[in-house]
């Protein structure tokens, strides 16, 4: 446990205590500059166990009112399904709290819309919990493409697959969810790819989705249980794709709970005139003088939750600016819109 709060720390309340609030709460236990403050689930029982878990030194809050009222938070995670991003959203702002979202930012492009200018007419800052552009693999990455290693990048490829993975509750229906693994899981590396690629403008998508596998749970294979239960499955079980931006480069994903084929834990590939590179593990693929070479990148293991928390502190205290605001959330929400839309209709979809 850390020592005393230091009067600089941004104190953090957390909205909901499921299972990601049990990647946020040790970060900002362990984490410098940040502190925990907080717990609020609309089911008391949930924050009082995690409290429970992590020590029990937490002030369990019974209310989202109580929460945001109180002087001793700063700034909020909201950590609740999908469905309730907006509303929860509008409700920190009005309370003059900045603002941490859990990936996706909503469910529409219109809701997206409607929290950017919430966020700006309550003058609050926030960032999406896209923790994937803080692993310090995309940092060394990144350091490549900006020393220009990569030269011109015209492609993208990612892949995240689990065999068998499906999460139960309110996960699998799409009122609540907005979609499966794309809006799930691969929404984080596709966001990382465009994120890699300098975030040009999307313009074009074509996507096929899956629900073929009918047994999701055989035998052996661990359950991601959601404490919303919710018995209704109506989303796709893999998605593959492509974006197409205005620069003419692409982006190929799959993503998948559940599909025959091995799991991909994430595969993020970035293709560049002059060079490639590889996430996992972090590698540069180039041309040299002597031939083609492939170098491994130095990395830390640091978490990628703690980091992003750090990160977003220092947005807070005014120290910089966001490496994931909210306008990118929103646009990531047009393409995995459109995405949704294209696999729907059969048809390659434009993005306005």
């Amino acid at each position: 446990m850390k020592g005393e709060m230091n009067m600089s720390d941004v104190r953090f309340g957390i909205i909901g205590c499921g299972n990601i609030a049990r990647a946020h709460l040790p970060s900002l236990i362990y984490g410098k500059g940040i502190t925990c403050t907080g717990l609020y689930d609309r089911i008391p029982e949930h924050a009082e166990k995690l409290n429970e878990e992590f020590g029990g030194e937490h002030k369990v809050f019974y209310t989202a009112e109580e929460m945001l009222n109180s002087p001793d938070i700063d700034a909020v995670i909201i950590a609740v399904p999908n469905y309730q991003h907006a509303p929860m959203f509008k409700l920190a702002a009005e309370h003059g709290k900045h603002i941490l979202c859990e990936k996706p930012l909503t469910m529409t492009v219109e809701m997206g819309e409607q929290m950017v200018a919430w966020a700006r007419q309550y003058n609050v800052k926030t960032q999406m919990g896209l923790c994937t552009r803080f692993e310090p693999a995309v940092d060394a990455m990144m350091d490549h493409i900006q020393a220009g290693n990569l030269g011109d990048i015209y492609f993208a490829r990612t892949d995240v697959i689990r065999q068998r993975g499906t999460p139960s509750g309110w996960f699998g229906h799409k009122e609540r969810s907005g979609g499966g693994p794309l809006i799930d899981i691969g929404v984080h590396y596709i966001d990382v790819c465009w994120y890699l690629m300098g975030k040009p403008k999307p313009v074009r998508v074509k996507a096929l989705n899956y629900a073929a596998i009918a047994n999701k749970y055989p035998k052996g294979v661990a359950i991601y249980t959601s404490y919303e239960k919710d018995d209704v499955y109506d989303v796709e079980d893999s998605s593959h794709g492509i974006i197409t931006f205005e620069n003419g480069a692409g982006l190929m994903y799959q993503a998948s709970w559940a599909m025959n084929a091995e799991d991909v834990d994430d595969r993020v590939e970035i293709y560049g005139a002059k060079g490639g590179l590889v996430k996992n593990p972090a590698k540069l693929i180039r041309e040299e003088v002597s031939g083609m070479t492939t170098a491994s990148l130095a990395v830390s293991d640091e978490d990628c939750y703690k980091l992003q928390l750090e990160d977003f502190a220092r947005v807070i205290r005014g120290e910089k600016e966001s490496r994931v605001p909210v306008e990118d959330g929103l646009q990531v929400q047009r393409m995995l819109n459109a995405l949704y839309r294209s696999a729907e209709t059969g048809r390659e979809v434009d993005i306005e």
